[in-house]
């Protein structure tokens, strides 16, 4: 069997031309010819997939750099609004320290004013608050050294006065005019010289009757002839007598402040007309409660309330700049 091959090829002219092939040769190049052809269809497909894969990976980078520059804005914006919170907080604590000190001093200023104050009434009605005296036997503790005490000390010196004050039987029980005054007098009953262990007050029947200072209801009982009768001990060596009420509004051992009620002005006992009998006593014996009486705006609930609630607040910031003060030792 030949292993050559012919192939002959004529045109319209009827020439003809013969190609000789190997068979060999030919089934060689074919198979060189399908392998390339195999070659570079797996080469343009790998090449195809790559391009695809390079052309996501440019489309992703992109994004990531879009996401980036996002990223930096939005950092630079944080930073921004960062730098103006930090520059608004600034203002605000040194706003708040200025608002700080002009509210401390105008509370000491007050609280100087309202302390003198106390102290020109207190001296009026023959009244002292003395100081702790010191004894450095039986004492001890940790050395401090001393520090800027004025807010301190005028908030010490008006609660020694308010704890004083409170306890004093300072105004008037009803505000009607004084009809019979304390000492030697004329009995408006009898007629004969007689002796007034106190104040009568004139009233209006069933009007309110107030106590005139912070203590606890001794006696609240009918009294023979003090009629409906109040007695209440302030603690501090002064007791206050009220008499010939119409209604008690209190009972033995209840604790009373001052502007509290505690009856009506009535003309129960031994009377000539709506009235009220106020009686002051320091250590049991009846004084003039005339200078008692005349001190009007600290009978008021709502000064006294006032004052405590100044004194409450001044120290309230006292405290607070203690504590500044320390926090800044420590840290320096």
């Amino acid at each position: 069997m030949s292993d050559r091959l012919h192939i002959i090829i004529t045109g319209d002219e009827g020439k003809a031309q013969s190609f000789l092939f190997s068979k060999r040769r030919l089934k060689t190049a074919c198979f060189l010819t399908a392998s390339l052809f195999i070659t570079l269809t797996v080469i343009s497909y790998n090449a195809y997939h790559f391009f695809n894969t390079n052309k996501a990976l440019n489309n992703q980078v992109t994004e990531l750099n879009r996401e980036l520059q996002k990223s930096n804005r939005l950092k630079h914006s944080l930073a921004l609004k960062v730098q103006d919170l930090q520059e608004l907080n600034s203002n605000q604590a040194e706003d708040f320290q200025q608002e700080k000190t002009t509210l401390l001093n105008t509370a000491v200023s007050e609280l100087e004013e309202r302390s003198s104050m106390i102290e020109r009434i207190m001296s009026n009605i023959g009244i002292e608050v003395k100081d702790v005296v010191e004894d450095r036997n039986n004492s001890g503790g940790p050395f401090l050294a001393p520090r800027d005490s004025a807010g301190t000390d005028l908030v010490y010196r008006s609660d020694r006065y308010m704890e004083t004050i409170n306890f004093l039987p300072l105004g008037r029980p009803i505000p009607g005019p004084v009809t019979s005054a304390f000492g030697h007098r004329t009995d408006p009953v009898n007629g004969k010289k007689g002796y007034h262990s106190g104040v009568d007050m004139r009233g209006r029947y069933g009007q309110k009757v107030v106590a005139t200072a912070d203590g606890i209801v001794k006696k609240a009982f009918f009294n023979g002839s003090y009629g409906k009768y109040v007695e209440i001990n302030h603690g501090n060596g002064y007791t206050t007598k009220f008499a010939h009420m119409k209604k008690i509004l209190v009972k033995r051992g209840d604790r009373v402040k001052r502007g509290q009620a505690i009856g009506t002005v009535g003309n129960s006992g031994r009377s000539t007309g709506p009235h009220l009998h106020y009686e002051v006593c320091l250590d049991k014996q009846p004084i003039n409660p005339s200078k008692f009486l005349k001190v009007n705006k600290l009978y008021q609930p709502v000064i006294i309330s006032q004052l405590n609630a100044k004194k409450k607040h001044n120290v309230s910031l006292t405290a607070k700049n203690e504590h500044s003060a320390s926090s800044d030792t420590s840290e320096n």
